[in-house]
């Protein structure tokens, strides 16, 4: 078996593995928690001071990745700001498209107050190719620098992942301030809960 088709069979793998975990979430009452079991989205936003010290060894892997563009961007990024959203999405995701908007007026408000944003594509590029990945940049006009995970590390997300759309609330290492929102309320009560995580993780 030559490279490419090494390459291609690991990427069905892991695309296998994280759209079948449990697809394109939409599950109000779904939730993931590195360290003891499911909790809903709510209970995350209620208890991001109870976890901060219990998830706060978690990283999210290091990335080298490229964004819509084609520029390279790294998780050094997070060493610039005090939080940084960062949204693990597909492009066939419907769910993933209220994050997304939410998170546009999220950046907007505080991404001159110590928080960004950033969007990890999930999408199997290396087969299908990005075009999907940019259309959906330019119809939600997304403002926030979002990058296409590689076939590494699509392997690497498998272990922080259970479906899509997955928020993680990062500090300036990467390290987790709080357990993972998975799913979302749409629109409106995403901008409505990342804002109450905002206030009471940063600006309290």
């Amino acid at each position: 078996m030559n490279k490419k088709i090494k390459l291609s069979v690991l990427i069905g793998i892991v695309l296998i593995i994280v759209v079948g975990i449990s697809g394109c979430s939409t599950k109000k009452d779904q939730g993931m928690d590195l360290t003891s079991g499911n909790q809903s989205i709510d209970e995350n936003v209620e208890e991001t001071t109870d976890n901060k010290q219990e998830v706060g060894s978690i990283r999210l892997p290091a990335f080298n990745l490229k964004d819509l563009e084609g520029n390279d961007v790294s998780s050094d990024i997070f060493n610039d700001y005090d939080m940084t959203i960062v949204s693990i999405w597909q492009s066939t995701c419907g769910p993933c498209m209220d994050e997304l908007k939410a998170l546009n007026v999220i950046y907007d408000e505080y991404k001159d107050r110590g928080v960004n944003v950033i969007g990890i594509s999930v999408d199997n590029v290396e087969v299908m190719g990005d075009e999907g990945v940019k259309k959906i940049g330019e119809i939600l006009e997304l403002k926030f620098t979002n990058v296409i995970a590689d076939s590494d590390y699509l392997a690497e997300l498998v272990n922080y992942v259970e479906g899509t759309p997955t928020a993680f609330i990062l500090g300036e290492e990467g390290q987790f301030l709080m357990k993972p929102r998975v799913g979302t309320n749409g629109t409106e009560k995403d901008v409505e809960a990342f804002r109450s995580i905002i206030e009471e993780i940063i600006l309290k």
